[in-house]
């Protein structure tokens, strides 16, 4: 019972966290687009808008080790192996190492890594949800958690881009391009609505 109220109070606590700090992107990309914004304030809302966003990633990353938990203890999700359950916090891991270094350090080779890792992903978890529905499914019987592994695959795949264009947003604000920091917060009104969507759908 502990382990089921614990993987339950972080799991909802990662997904209100998501949808709480997309909220706060969104704005502050919007703020960033304004007509005649200073240098100061449009330098503020890019970065806020990378902290969030640096901050999102992490919990998308938590999201995997949570919802894992969670289904193991619901019944819903069939760990064949402990082995398994343990790589998938392992994967977890060097997922979010990748995604805090690339953040971190202004490194392509970390970011392409950071981008491949996630291409690399998100089709295993929509492929995942979506044979439960054709019953081939060893691990996984309700279809609810199907829907909600194929959303969480499909928001790890919405991520790619986001990411390319944070790590651009980084570059232009290190070089105080207005014109490309503006450019770079006005792409990514559509996509962090989209996310949010998804979000609330799983």
């Amino acid at each position: 019972m502990f382990e089921y109220s614990l993987a339950l109070f972080a799991h909802v606590l990662v997904v209100v966290y998501l949808l709480g700090a997309d909220l706060g992107r969104l704005y502050l990309a919007r703020v960033g687009t304004a007509e005649n914004i200073g240098l100061e304030s449009l330098q503020l809302a890019a970065r806020g808008v990378l902290w969030l966003s640096s901050a999102t990633n992490l919990a998308l990353v938590l999201i995997l080790p949570a919802g894992i938990s969670l289904g193991a203890a619901l019944g819903a999700y069939k760990i064949m192996h402990p082995a398994y359950f343990y790589g998938t916090w392992a994967v977890a891991g060097v997922w979010a190492l990748i995604s805090i270094s690339a953040d971190r350090v202004a490194s392509r080779a970390l970011r392409i890594t950071d981008v491949v890792f996630r291409l690399l992903l998100a089709p295993g978890f929509i492929y995942d949800g979506v044979i439960v529905f054709t019953g081939t499914s060893e691990t996984v019987d309700a279809k609810w958690l199907a829907s909600k592994i194929a959303l969480y695959g499909l928001l790890i795949f919405m991520s790619v881009p986001m990411r390319w264009v944070g790590f651009g947003l980084r570059t232009a604000l290190a070089s105080n391009d207005v014109d490309g920091i503006q450019k770079r917060l006005a792409w990514m009104n559509v996509p962090i609505l989209l996310g949010w969507i998804v979000i609330l759908l799983a």
